[in-house]
């Protein structure tokens, strides 16, 4: 059965159908512009036969209100209210072309809310030619929304000029959704470029895209197939293991943790299934705790170290659930118990596993600080293993530093070298020089030397680190550029072992 419900959302009235059984996981069905919650009515009773299904009509359409503003980013926080209001701390999210934009702002702005995303006929986030919906009469007929209209011109209006032109940061966006993410086309004869859409699928970390060769309105062409495609997603957790990591195997051996699964989703799920959920940016519930709510720190220090000891995960995978955790948390605890798991594990794969690690994370665009720091005080400031260390995050790679490297290995680089004070002079001296060569590093390498000379365990060849700064590319006036300079010209080679040195410098 299917029930109209209203409810009040950042002041407007909005209006869904609900479908499914009460206690099914919850879906929200995100329509295109022009749509309605009725409009795709196939798709959610099918879908609602296993879950929970709310059809919402966004602000401006359907039963909803109309009102004096519309943006897709309005329409983002309409959902997120949404949510709210039903108590919804977690959905899946399918919406189609305007909505399946609503759909992938929400799981941008909060991508811990969005379990698994599905998109149809989404366009990508780039400008396209402008189209006027429902402009005023001309010699050719207007261009519309596909079905009866159902909303606002206003809101068709608003909404068309933000998909002609939309916010670059739309793009840029999109490497902060975490939730698995389907893309569902209609292949050429459809509206959508091809090229936009598989820009955008490459853009989100865990994205694939799927065509139904039908055109447009996927859904109404090919109900069957795109409904057993959507449900197959939505069901597909690896090993059939829906909401932990996989359990030990039948002859009691670990198992390794799925390859189709993000790092931070088998850290989500296995938090899940100790009754721990995300409720915000720094929030989470284990439902018995005082109050229900847990910090990021609070959660590392009480769940780390069993997540590193899971005997029913392998090395690899038990190192990959620790990664995941440092993903979500940023806490410097959930690196210390990664150190431990790695110095107790008598397993060849876990080095691997470890490096592999932290070399994946050092080349992404954003990178945890949790991590950065561990890669200084836990393996570069302890003499044992620090030129171990440095050869795997950067030191293997120096053949590679050369003008027009590839962006993700300078980004990795850069990480390297402004941590890398305490690594001993030998071993980091044939990094140092090759990127010396690259400019897009002289800046890092500048900070790397300097951080060399006042790191209390640093390390430096004076001469050679004069050497180093006098055909770096940087500003003459530099903060501490001179005093640099002056110090080890004098010969002195660390800060600790000459303090007086440095006051000096800098009163010259």
């Amino acid at each position: 059965m299917t029930d109209h419900h209203h409810l009040t959302v950042n002041g407007v009235r909005l209006a869904y159908r609900a479908a499914g059984p009460e206690e099914g996981d919850p879906l929200v069905l995100l329509p295109a512009l022009g749509e309605g919650a009725d409009d795709r009515a196939l798709v959610r009773d099918a879908l609602a036969r296993e879950r929970r299904v709310y059809a919402l009509d966004l602000r401006g359409h359907g039963r909803s209100a109309r009102t004096a503003e519309y943006s897709l980013e309005l329409m983002r926080d309409d959902v997120l209210g949404f949510l709210d209001a039903l108590g919804l701390d977690r959905a899946d999210l399918v919406g189609r072309a305007a909505g399946a934009v609503v759909a992938h702002l929400v799981a941008q702005a909060a991508p811990h809310r969005v379990v698994r995303l599905v998109l149809e006929d989404v366009p990508a986030p780039l400008p396209r030619e402008p189209v006027e919906p429902l402009a005023p009469a001309a010699p050719a007929a207007p261009v519309r929304p596909d079905g009866d209209l159902d909303v606002g011109r206003d809101a068709v209006l608003a909404v068309g000029r933000q998909l002609d032109r939309p916010d670059p940061a739309w793009l840029e966006g999109l490497g902060r959704i975490t939730a698995p993410t389907l893309v569902v086309v209609g292949g050429q004869a459809g509206h959508v470029p091809q090229d936009g859409v598989a820009e955008l699928v490459r853009r989100i970390p865990d994205a694939r895209m799927t065509t139904i060769p039908v055109g447009h309105l996927v859904h109404a062409a090919a109900p069957e197939a795109f409904v057993r495609e959507v449900a197959a997603f939505l069901d597909g957790v690896p090993d059939g293991l829906p909401h932990g990591v996989p359990d030990s195997s039948p002859e009691g051996l670990p198992h390794s943790a799925p390859d189709d699964v993000p790092d931070s989703e088998l850290a989500r799920r296995w938090l899940a299934a100790e009754g721990v959920t995300r409720t915000g940016e720094d929030e989470w519930t284990d439902g018995g705790s005082e109050d229900g709510r847990l910090t990021s720190n609070e959660v590392a220090h009480a769940f780390a170290g069993a997540a590193l000891r899971d005997e029913s995960l392998d090395v690899e995978g038990r190192l990959r659930l620790g990664f995941g955790l440092v993903d979500l948390l940023n806490e410097y605890w959930v690196t210390s118990e990664i150190r431990s798991a790695v110095q107790d594990a008598e397993d060849p794969r876990a080095p691997r596993a470890l490096w592999d690690g932290y070399r994946s994370r050092l080349e992404a665009p954003e990178v945890s600080e949790a991590l950065t720091y561990s890669l200084w005080v836990d393996w570069f400031e302890d003499h044992d293993t620090a030129g171990t260390a440095f050869a795997e995050v950067l030191g293997k790679d120096v053949g590679r530093l050369r003008p027009g490297a590839p962006e993700p290995l300078l980004r990795r680089a850069r990480r390297v070298l402004e941590c890398s004070g305490p690594v001993p002079w030998q071993a980091k001296a044939p990094v140092y020089r090759s990127a010396a060569l690259v400019p897009a590093l002289h800046d890092a390498l500048f900070r790397a030397v300097l951080s060399g000379y006042h790191d209390v365990y640093g390390d430096l060849d004076p001469g050679q680190a004069l050497g180093l700064l006098g055909g770096l590319e940087i500003p003459a006036d530099t903060e501490h550029l001179a005093a640099l300079r002056r110090v080890l010209t004098d010969g002195h080679s660390h800060h600790y072992a000459s303090p007086q040195a440095w006051d000096a410098a800098l009163d010259r």
